[in-house]
């Protein structure tokens, strides 16, 4: 059929009431122009509001004066100044010494006469924790979720003809208790998971529609749900996608409505298109749907996430009244409970990163632009990352789209915290749970969703399910909870295990996906015991940390926790490493002032453990060596190199040193008691015998000088009142080598409009928001936040003894016109290149589908430290107590012979988790705590057991032994040995069961 036969049936459609016909025709050759962007208008509604942190009375009204108020632009937050700089408590309880309260934010704008008669819509990605919002004086709603975008039709509310209109939002981010436990209903609003950071701290947007248009997907007020766009019979020779789009009339007399649906390839070629028409009655709401067949369709494939748009024209006769854009991306996967995952039937391993929602950022808290965020995913995708696990609540809508550009499988929650939840608090999850799913349905790069993180009830379950059957019945994705081995019945209800720390499998029958390994903590600063202490090894505190390592060590145990727990094992389809980026969230080493979990800092400057990540995922030759190569005459010490070659070799001067083709973990070549010398050490990466990859470091010689680096967004640095330039310093030789021991202040000064951020120092309290920082193994990062005002800025760093140095920045002119604008938050533009198959992969053990655990009283056992834990039959003396050490029992009372139990790591004894030992009970049974009296028991031990009296002597240690009954079914959770400080020497909890 040809485009002017199209054209005469298309007429002939105006003439017949409620005609619904499906055209469709390949259109490879076609390219795509947009004639016109109809009556659809999306406004960035971030700049220029007023902000006070106070809560003044009636300051909804329209008339409210706010002319004293601060001029802030969204993204916004005010708990900027007041995070990153206590240190840590400790115990995983993170920084919570941030304002918590009440205030308020005011924006005026003008709508152009030329949207009168238009529907207006107002939608807000994110605001924590409650947001009440009043237009021109009226109340219009509140949303508590924190992390789900949200909206409202404010049309009838608007003025025009040059009125002025004000949004009021009042934004509350306190909670009930310093107890995550009773912080309901908002049991996720708690340092525990996220920084309590209150503020509009994502996009705003405003959005004008004709009245005949393509509804919005936001479910929560408004009941739509915009757009579903899925692909089925995919192959390399044609995929069948179907749209469907919610339409509105919201005139008052019938509308005949034609809904064209154009599918555009990333080039911008037309690869198809379909059409239907129908008379849409005064008020209607109807859904349109075609499938349309893509030839020879690209597809999406971690490797390389081919992205195509879907076009929703809507036309009244020839005139074009709304467009409206979806992401396509078009891919079939599995994941195998045997055989792992694959991606349009290519197998796949994932390995990726846990990350924060909030997203936090030395200097400027929640709150970022789109492009800060895109230079964290950009990281990661450097890294080798093709998964990301968002806990324990929704990531934001340019989030979600950059899983999709750069290849990254999502695991997608609503909103938790971590708990089985009743009541109001179920009420607000599952709605939330419901909101994500219709705001993220097309994306891509979203297969699994996370219904919480904690396991459910059976009710609860089935309500989840009932909202993806309803929401997302085409898109295939898998359904999981993290911790669903609490409950047996989880296994009728889910189709994928989420698991924790990977040790083991706890239902046979699903596949599994972990959620969160490798939750060691080490800060950047610190090398290793050999190089100069930068306030650590030294630090009063450094007793009371559960982890005691340099980021040596850290980036070593990567390979470790990486391949024993995921990588070896190829029924397991891969997991996310917690948490990607440091932030002030439940850390557990209060030397720190943030969480130092992460592969790379609290300003996303990497760790070794970034690099050494990289050498293991990137499918490139790689090869990365383990530290510096500044030490002092007479030092010797191992030397490490991760990376993905088979083998590995070493020089120091040109002198062949040693040759590794053992990798321990898969990836892990050591050199042990290399003898230093001042100059270069090489290495060299082989496959086959040929040498594929080569890293060298240098001797760097003294510090003479200060260097300065920015960094910007793509199009620059935007004076919106919101945008940031980044700025790095190094002190750096003669050569211009950074110093890499280099831990000293430097001072700065600044001048032009811009507003100081600063960065932080990770050891110090009170380093945020100063005009002064150390450098840390001589580079830091400073963030400056541009004003509405654009200039020059003139930003100089100094210290005594060096060469000071100076850079002018220069932010440019948004044109925002009464309170609007149409320039859009900026990203990276990601051309998709593909790329190739690892280069090496280790071998890996045969897998046998048979072994699964097999005990009859600890069914679905996991463990959630740091180190294994083993189940063991035959209790008996001389059995070994531990995993890490060769300790035996020596004297145990005669009734727990014969028992099951469990081998836990001495090494957890000072680490704290609310599930760190789980188990359903199999049949009626007597469990049994042996615990370490020199070390205060913690809760759970106090409320659920009772001490026996009897005592079991272990290695010379006595342990007191608790009791407790459970029924079968019931699901046993045990956290940490203690909750409070533990004596060095003191043991780890072990745990026995016997059949009752």
């Amino acid at each position: 059929m040809n485009i002017k036969s199209l054209t005469s049936l298309r007429h002939l459609f105006l003439w017949t009431i409620s005609a619904f016909i499906l055209i469709s025709l390949s259109a490879n050759s076609q390219n795509f122009k947009e004639a016109s962007k109809g009556n659809r208008t999306k406004y960035n509604f971030n700049p220029d509001w007023k902000f006070i942190k106070e809560n003044p009375k009636n300051a909804q009204e329209l008339n409210f004066d706010d002319s004293s108020w601060s001029t802030v632009s969204c993204p916004h937050t005010f708990n900027d100044v007041d995070t990153f700089d206590d240190l840590s408590l400790g115990g995983h309880h993170g920084e919570k010494n941030q304002w918590r309260g009440t205030v308020w934010y005011r924006k005026h704008f003008k709508l152009p006469v030329a949207d009168k008669g238009k529907k207006v819509f107002i939608e807000f990605e994110g605001v924590r924790q409650i947001a009440d919002v009043y237009i021109n004086g009226t109340y219009i709603g509140t949303n508590r979720t924190g992390f789900i975008a949200f909206g409202y039709d404010i049309s009838q509310y608007i003025k025009y003809g040059g009125a002025d209109n004000v949004i009021a939002v009042k934004v509350n981010n306190d909670r009930k208790s310093d107890n995550f436990r009773d912080n309901d209903p908002l049991v996720w609003n708690h340092e525990h998971w996220h920084p309590t950071h209150g503020g509009i701290y994502r996009n705003v947007f405003l959005h004008t529609t004709d009245l005949a248009h393509v509804t919005l997907p936001l479910y929560d007020n408004m009941k739509t749900v915009g757009t579903y766009v899925y692909a089925e019979n995919i192959s390399e020779k044609s995929a069948d996608v179907t749209v469907t789009a919610e339409v509105k009339n919201e005139y008052n007399s019938r509308k005949e409505i034609i809904c064209e649906t154009k599918i555009i390839d990333a080039n911008g070629k037309v690869v198809s298109t379909s059409a239907s028409s129908r008379n849409l009655k005064a008020g209607e709401k109807f859904v349109f749907s075609s499938t349309a067949k893509v030839l020879n369709p690209q597809l999406w494939y971690t490797r390389k996430p081919y992205m195509y748009k879907v076009l929703t024209v809507l036309k009244e006769g020839k005139k074009v009244i709304d467009k409206y854009e979806t992401p396509l991306g078009i891919r079939s996967f599995e994941f195998n409970k045997d055989s792992g995952f694959h991606n349009n039937g290519e197998y796949a391993k994932l390995h990726g990163w846990g990350q924060k929602p909030t997203n936090t950022w030395a200097g400027l808290g929640a709150a970022l632009p789109d492009w800060l965020r895109d230079f964290t995913y950009k990281l990661m995708d450097e890294a080798g990352g093709n998964f990301i696990r968002w806990g324990h609540c929704a990531a934001s809508q340019s989030e979600v789209d950059m899983g999709d550009k750069y290849g990254f499988v999502t695991l997608m929650p609503g909103v938790s915290g971590e708990s089985q939840d009743e009541g109001e608090t179920w009420d607000i999850r599952i709605a939330a749970f419901r909101d994500m799913v219709v705001k993220f349905r097309n994306n891509p790069s979203i297969f699994i969703w996370e219904g919480g993180n904690w396991a459910e009830t059976e009710k609860h379950y089935q309500e989840i399910l009932d909202i993806v059957n309803t929401y997302d019945p085409k898109g295939k994705r898998l359904i999981g909870n993290r911790r669903s081995d609490l409950k047996i019945e989880s296994e009728k209800y889910l189709t994928i295990e989420v698991g924790t720390e990977g040790w083991q499998r706890e239902f046979a029958s699903l596949p599994i996906i972990e959620s969160e390994y490798m939750r060691d903590e080490a800060p950047r600063r610190i090398w290793d015991k050999e190089s100069p202490d930068d306030n650590f090894w030294n630090n009063p505190n450094l007793y009371k940390n559960t982890y005691q390592i340099g980021s040596e060590e850290f980036a070593v145990r990567q390979a470790d926790h990486w391949w024993n727990k995921m990588g070896k094992k190829v029924y397991h389809s891969g997991g996310a490493n917690w948490v990607f980026s440091d932030g002030p969230h439940g850390g557990r080493n209060p030397t720190e002032v943030t969480r130092a979990s992460g592969e790379v800092d609290g300003v996303r400057l990497p760790k070794e453990a970034f690099y050494a990540l990289k050498a293991m995922w990137r499918p490139e030759p790689q090869v990365h060596l383990i530290g510096h190569w500044n030490y002092t005459q007479g030092t010797k010490k191992d030397m490490y190199v991760i990376s993905n070659c088979a083998a590995v070799k070493m020089y120091i001067n040109g002198k062949l040193i040693g040759t590794d083709d053992t990798a321990e973990n898969g990836y892990v070549y050591q050199f042990p008691a290399v003898a230093w010398e001042a100059g270069e050490i090489k290495v060299e990466g082989y496959v086959d015998n040929k040498v594929l990859v080569t890293q060298t470091k240098k001797t760097v010689g003294e510090p003479v000088a200060i260097k300065l680096t920015p960094i910007t967004g793509p199009e620059g640095w935007k004076a919106d009142g919101s945008d940031i330039t980044l700025v790095d310093f190094e002190v750096v030789d003669k050569d211009g080598n950074r110093c890499p021991l280099d831990a000293a202040r430097v001072d700065f000064t600044i001048s032009g409009p811009a507003i100081w951020r600063g960065g932080y120092n990770s050891g110090k309290a009170n380093s945020t928001n100063n005009l002064y920082l150390d450098t840390e193994c001589g580079i830091n990062r400073v963030a400056v936040r541009s004003l509405l005002k654009a200039g020059k800025v003139t930003i100089t760093a100094t210290r005594k003894g060096l060469k000071p140095a100076t850079i002018v920045l220069k932010s440019l002119p948004v044109d925002i016109k009464n309170g609007l604008t149409l320039e859009m938050p900026q990203v990276y533009k990601n051309v998709p290149k593909e790329e190739p198959m690892p280069v090496h992969t280790p071998a890996m053990p045969v897998y046998d589908p048979a072994e699964n655990n097999t005990s009859k009283l600890f069914t679905k056992f996991s463990y959630t430290g740091d180190a294994k834990a083993m189940l063991r039959t035959t209790m008996d003396w001389g059995k070994k107590a531990y995993t890490d050490l060769e300790y035996n029992y020596t004297v145990i009372p005669s009734y727990l012979r014969g028992a099951e139990y469990v081998r836990t790591p001495d090494s957890d004894k000072r680490y704290w988790a609310r599930d760190q030992l789980q188990f359903v009970a199999g049949v009626d049974m007597e469990i049994y705590v042996g615990h370490d009296d020199r070390v205060s028991r913690p809760e759970f031990l106090k409320k659920e057991y009772v001490d026996t009296g009897d005592d079991i002597d272990l290695a010379g240690v006595k342990m007191s032994l608790f009791k407790r009954t459970a029924k079968a079914g019931e699901s046993i959770i045990m956290a940490g040995n203690t909750e409070g400080d533990a004596p060095k020497d003191c043991r780890m909890y072990v745990v026995i069961g016997k059949k009752k």
